[in-house]
Parts: structure tokens; C-alpha cells; sequence
């Protein structure tokens, strides 16, 4: 019984020893090496836009900006598994914030947080000139819309002279036209018999009737251009009004530029990530006693079968 428990007891701290061994040896803590940028914004149509999609930037760090940096790292003299570790770096977009994620061994934590910084500027670099871009635009936009709003200004005022002169004329020409209406009134009527026996108006009063023909014809020109220029003033007045109100939207627009900036600059994390030694450890000791008890079933069946 006594040979049988040192047996095990053997077995199994032998196992466990070189099970032990294995994990110190091959099983290293890595470190988590992490950054994160804020895509910048700008307004449109009363609304806040990322100058770029985060989701696409996520998707163009792995494919874009990571071979970039690395092809430096690698002229910088990184080791080979420290290449292959930045090039499974990764990115995830949360609301307008981008993170980026390296797991190295700690020894390449600093090397890390540089391959991190190099991709960093990288994109805040082509961010800039995304925004310097979008902010020419809207300075742009601001200046057409201002010179729209005045020349629609200039026509407000023209048409407001124009109907400044029609009010005007419009009682002139009704007054002329009462006068000349009150003068045919007091002519005396006259029924002349003429010799040739046809029944003709003066002169003087044809001509009198034709004049307040061509007056009331006057009036009505003139109302219908009142009218007219009435309806074109107020569409324009509208217009000026929404004309102000796009402006005033390009104005703040202009103003309301995010620039993409840091919000984590590249940091090792604290807590080391991969599997942990104490959990190796416990496996280690549980297949230890399973083995111990394997090789003692093995050994026991081998003496039977040999008795």
C-alpha cells in the first residue's frame, strides 16, 4: 500500500513539475497596448456629421493604416513576432470614438505605443484635410449665399421704387380720366340731322371718347403691373427670408468644426491579457492526479495480467 501511495504521489509531482515548468516557460503575460481618436464634425442641414464614417475608418485602420505604419516599424528594426502581433492590431468604432487594440509581448509595449502613434497621426493628418476641405466648402457656401441675399436685396429695393412710382401714376391717370369724363359729360347732346342723312359724331367728340378709351386702357396697365410687381415683391421678400435663414445655418456651420482629436493617446493597459499562469497552474495539479491515477490503473493491470 505504502509502494503504491509513493507511486502516485511520483507520478503525479512529476507531472506536475514539468507541466509547471511548461507554463513558466512557454506561457508568458502579454501586454495591451490601446488608443482611441474622436472623429471630428461638422454641420449640415441643422445636424451634426462625422467628417467620416467611425464604422469606415474601423474598417480602413486594419487595411490602410496599419500596413503603413508597420512597413516603418519594420525599417525601424522590430523582430518578426512583434511585426506579426502589429499586424493583428485591430479597431472598433463606438459612437464617433475610434479604438485601437495591439496585444505584444511587454518587452515591445513601447514599440507598440509608437506603431500606435504612427497610425494615429496618420489619421488626424488626413482628417485635417478632410475638415480644411468641408471648412473651405461652407466658407464658400456663406459667401454665395451672401451675395445671392444681395442681389435679391438690390431687386426688393427696385421693385419697391418701381411700385413707388406706380402708386403714382395710378392717381394721375384717374384723375385725368375723371376729368376728361366730367368734360364729355357737359357737352351739350346734339341730335344733326347731316345732309347726306347719316348720323355722325363730332370730331371733338370722337377724339374725346377715344382719349378716355386710351385712359382707361392706361389704368388697367398700370393696375395689372401693380399687381404684378406687388406678387413679385412678396415672392422675393420669401425668398430673402429663407435666403437668411441658410445663411445664418452656412454661418454657424462654418463655426461649428470638431477637429478629430486624441482622446486616449497610446497607453499599455494594467492588466495583462492571455491565460493566466494561477489558472495553468490548477489544470496542471487536477491532470496531474488524473495522470497519477491513470498510471497507477495501467500499472496495476499490467501486474495482474502478469501474475
Amino acid at each position: 500500500m505504502t509502494s503504491v501511495r509513493l507511486t502516485f504521489l511520483y507520478v503525479a509531482g512529476t507531472t506536475f513539475v514539468l507541466l509547471a515548468a511548461a507554463t513558466f516557460i512557454f506561457v508568458n503575460p502579454r501586454s495591451l497596448v490601446r488608443s482611441a481618436i474622436e472623429v471630428g464634425t461638422f454641420s449640415f442641414d441643422g445636424k451634426e456629421e462625422p467628417i467620416e464614417s467611425p464604422e469606415m475608418l474601423a474598417k480602413r485602420i486594419p487595411a490602410v493604416y496599419v500596413p503603413a505604419a508597420l512597413a516603418i516599424a519594420e525599417k525601424n528594426g522590430a523582430q518578426r513576432s512583434t511585426q506579426d502581433a502589429f499586424q493583428n492590431s485591430s479597431a472598433d468604432s463606438i459612437g464617433q470614438t475610434v479604438s485601437i487594440q495591439t496585444v505584444v509581448d511587454p518587452a515591445a509595449a513601447e514599440q507598440a505605443k509608437a506603431f500606435h502613434q504612427k497610425i494615429i497621426d496618420q489619421i488626424v493628418g488626413e482628417e485635417g484635410k478632410r475638415s480644411g476641405f468641408v471648412r473651405e466648402a461652407a466658407a464658400l457656401r456663406t459667401v454665395l449665399l451672401k451675395q445671392i441675399s444681395d442681389g435679391v436685396d438690390q431687386q426688393i429695393a427696385d421693385y419697391g421704387k418701381m411700385l413707388d412710382r406706380l402708386d403714382g401714376l395710378l392717381p394721375e391717370a384717374e384723375a385725368s380720366l375723371r376729368a376728361r369724363q366730367l368734360e364729355r359729360g357737359s357737352e351739350p347732346q346734339r341730335a344733326t340731322t347731316h345732309a347726306e342723312g347719316d348720323n355722325k359724331a363730332s370730331p371733338e367728340f370722337d377724339g374725346r371718347r377715344k382719349e378716355i378709351t386710351g385712359y382707361l386702357q392706361l389704368l388697367g396697365a398700370l393696375s395689372e403691373d401693380r399687381a404684378q410687381s406687388s406678387h413679385d415683391l412678396t415672392v422675393l421678400r420669401a425668398r430673402r427670408d429663407s435666403l437668411a435663414f441658410a445663411l445664418l445655418e452656412a454661418q454657424i456651420a462654418t463655426r461649428a468644426f470638431k477637429s478629430t482629436r486624441i482622446t486616449l493617446a497610446p497607453e499599455v493597459m494594467p492588466q495583462p491579457v492571455g491565460a493566466k499562469r494561477f489558472s495553468l497552474l490548477v489544470i496542471a495539479a487536477v491532470a496531474s492526479i488524473l495522470i497519477a491515477f491513470g498510471a497507477l490503473a495501467f500499472l496495476h493491470s499490467f501486474v495482474v495480467k502478469n501474475s
